[in-house]
């Protein structure tokens, strides 16, 4: 019997929390233990968590805010000590879109013996340009699962033990963004395979209405704060990959998104030259996990 277990990063949202709870507890193969890795600076969430009364959740208290690469690492490192063969990597307002998500994941896990990491929703990444690139519905409707680069945050990731005993870990460093990426590469590099259940990958895109969507070359961002820590991690994980065309892609790229910004008019488009050029400061100068506020 495969023994499924997990953990819930969490940043005061308690009564979110409570809801994804519930949400996993209902899995027709459900997680026999939830870790909660609690980034609060406050006591609510330890509070919201006691009054469960439910054996079955453990709780974590950082004690500062360590971001989502942090608390995974942590999440993780407890998950692989309880003894469990699949860890979930879950966030407090992401439970999986179906009931049946962990049943229909964990069919494939045999699929390949190399396969450490299997989700709902994955990528291909470029790695000499530093680009995600999306799958195209119609390879998905052909198989009944798809290798990929990795799983997108947020879409029901689940980690072979086998990874945490071979010590690959989330980069605390990173704080938040491609945290998910970062770790699948890592994995990869180890030999260890990366799976997408199909079926789930094709309901999710026509639940959404996004079965036929392209990504625009450009999209005007609601918080230029994400930019920041999406061009400083990226740099930092091309360093990891020691790929110099990857890093020079990225350079060239962000300073054409400084410029073209200014498309939104001049706050925006000083706002988020400001975030850009503070990236490069900070990877210039290795400053790594929170730096700003999000």
């Amino acid at each position: 019997m495969i023994r499924l277990g997990g953990f819930i990063i969490t940043y005061n949202r308690p009564e979110i929390l409570k809801e994804t709870i519930k949400k996993l507890f209902e899995q027709t193969f459900p997680p026999e233990l939830i870790w909660i890795i609690d980034n609060s600076e406050n006591l609510e969430t330890d509070h919201a968590i006691a009054c469960l009364l439910d054996s079955r959740i453990k709780y974590f208290r950082m004690g500062y805010n360590a971001g989502p690469a942090g608390a995974a690492k942590k999440g993780l490192e407890l998950c692989a000590a309880e003894g469990l063969d699949w860890m979930f990597w879950g966030d407090d307002n992401d439970p999986p879109f179906f009931n049946d998500t962990f049943e229909k994941l964990l069919s494939i896990r045999n699929e390949n013996p190399f396969c450490g990491i299997i989700g709902s929703v994955g990528h291909f990444f470029d790695r000499k340009k530093g680009v995600v690139k999306r799958i195209q519905s119609r390879l998905l409707e052909k198989k009944e699962c798809v290798e990929v680069d990795f799983v997108a945050g947020g879409m029901s990731m689940l980690v072979s033990s086998e990874l945490v005993k071979a010590g690959i870990l989330p980069n605390e460093d990173l704080f938040f963004g491609f945290e998910e990426l970062d770790f699948c590469l890592k994995a990869s590099r180890k030999g260890y395979i990366i799976l997408v259940h199909c079926k789930i990958f094709l309901a999710l895109r026509k639940l959404h209405n996004r079965t036929d969507y392209q990504r625009p070359n450009y999209k005007k961002k609601k918080n230029p704060s994400r930019e920041y820590y999406s061009l400083r991690n990226l740099l930092m994980i091309s360093d990891t990959l020691t790929l110099r065309s990857m890093r020079s892609r990225l350079i060239k790229k962000w300073l054409a998104k400084s410029i073209y910004g200014f498309r939104y008019g001049p706050e925006y488009g000083f706002k988020n030259a400001k975030m850009i050029f503070l990236a490069f400061h900070h990877y210039h100068k290795r400053i790594k996990g929170k730096t700003i506020d999000l």
